[in-house]
């Protein structure tokens, strides 16, 4: 899911940072506040920037007299993929019937909680009678939900959707 890509992003550069003392701290905030966390389409989303590899010549805005420059960088991505099968921790419910799941602090993905009981039922099946366990039906209630906060799960990608700088992704709990 972790690959590393070549990116270039157009940045305004404020023109009392273009000196050759300061413009590599200034291009290194820059993409630390604008680019890091930010899911770019097909590409996916940056998670660490590695290395600036070049900064091209910019135009400056007449309007704002900030330089428009391109920027090439390597970064580490998050790209999942349909179809793979990830393991992640619940993080948490939401009042619609959803689960989400937390993979390694990048992803929240979204599953449905019907899939976290037929695996809690699975569970509870393969469990012998003497162990008291916190699965008694197979209604999900609001406290059983809290007791399942944590759990590591597995989860199969089923549909990834980019939009206005997040990577929203859909799973099924297996």
């Amino acid at each position: 899911m972790m690959e590393t890509k070549i990116i270039t992003v157009l940045l305004n550069l404020n023109p009392k940072y273009l000196h050759k003392d300061i413009i590599q701290d200034h291009i290194k905030d820059l993409l630390e506040k604008n680019v890091v966390n930010y899911s770019f389409p097909d590409l996916g989303k940056v998670v660490r920037i590695n290395k600036v590899v070049s900064v091209g010549i910019g135009k400056i805005h007449v309007d704002t007299g900030f330089s428009k420059t391109p920027v090439t960088f390597e970064a580490e991505i998050c790209l999942p993929k349909v179809d793979q099968i990830v393991k992640g921790i619940i993080e948490k419910y939401d009042s619609n019937g959803g689960v989400y799941v937390n993979y390694n602090n990048m992803l929240s993905i979204f599953c449905l909680n019907s899939n976290l009981n037929t695996l809690l039922n699975k569970i509870k099946k393969n469990v012998p009678k003497n162990i008291n366990n916190n699965i008694e039906n197979n209604e999900t209630t609001e406290e059983n939900n809290l007791d399942n906060i944590g759990l590591e799960v597995s989860v199969k990608i089923t549909k990834i959707n980019f939009n206005e700088q997040n990577i929203i992704v859909i799973g099924k709990i297996i």
